[in-house]
């Protein structure tokens, strides 16, 4: 197997997933006692928070990429940023790294969603209000909607001040349901959950359209790297 690295902590709720997703995908494929070659550097969410909110994108880079140089010092043959948000300034990350790939959850999502034409997006204002899923996506012919301001306001509070601290609330589903349902009366073939908490959320029954999920897709992609390789 070969090992990777995660830079998580963005937050804590999410990396947790990644961690408990990759070993149980080990597990299920070798069996016994196997587990995930894994080697996880949670950063200080609270900081990296404040930066982002501040706009200082710049400080996230410096962040994120004394990690990535930390994981690829101690052998690992792949990172992953474990976080849609972070993927922002992962040109940053990718530099740092050198010769050790970045497993890049945009460009894995953008195949995941191939046949489709028009996706909504749900994730962090900073993700929504980014170019990031438009332009990669738009280079296989799909389209991206997003709420409007003020859906846009609501879906990123839940994150930051409910989901990232681990708190589940009806209210909060039921909001996120109405933005979904007006993403799809705008057009929307499926939903792109981008933010790796929103599965938190457990809305796939009562979507009308198909939700992706992003972590799922990176975790499955993390999971077929590290079992590619020779044990470890």
């Amino acid at each position: 197997m070969r090992r990777v690295g995660l830079i998580g902590g963005t937050s804590w709720v999410s990396s947790a997933h990644y961690y408990r997703a990759l070993n149980e995908g080990v597990a299920a494929a070798i069996g016994g006692s196997a587990s995930a070659p894994v080697t996880l550097w949670s950063v200080e969410f609270g900081e990296v928070a404040r930066l982002q909110h501040d706009g200082d994108w710049a400080g996230v880079s410096r962040v994120l990429c004394d990690a990535a140089r930390a994981l690829a010092a101690a052998g690992c043959e792949g990172v992953a940023l474990a976080a849609n948000t972070t993927h922002l300034v992962a040109d940053d990350v990718r530099v740092a790294l050198g010769s050790t790939p970045l497993l890049d959850l945009v460009d894995l999502t953008a195949t995941a969603l191939a046949g489709r034409r028009r996706v909504g997006l749900l994730g962090t204002r900073f993700t929504m209000s980014s170019a990031m899923f438009p332009e990669r996506l738009a280079r296989d012919g799909i389209d991206v909607l997003v709420p409007d301001e003020h859906a846009q306001a609501r879906v990123h509070d839940v994150i930051y001040d409910e989901l990232t601290r681990d708190v589940v609330t009806e209210q909060a589903r039921d909001d996120y349901l109405a933005v979904i349902d007006k993403l799809v009366a705008d057009g929307a073939e499926a939903i792109v959950l981008a933010c790796t908490e929103l599965a938190m959320l457990d809305l796939d029954e009562r979507s009308p359209v198909p939700l992706v999920d992003t972590t799922d897709v990176h975790c499955r992609a993390l999971l077929d790297f590290i079992l590619a390789g020779d044990p470890a």
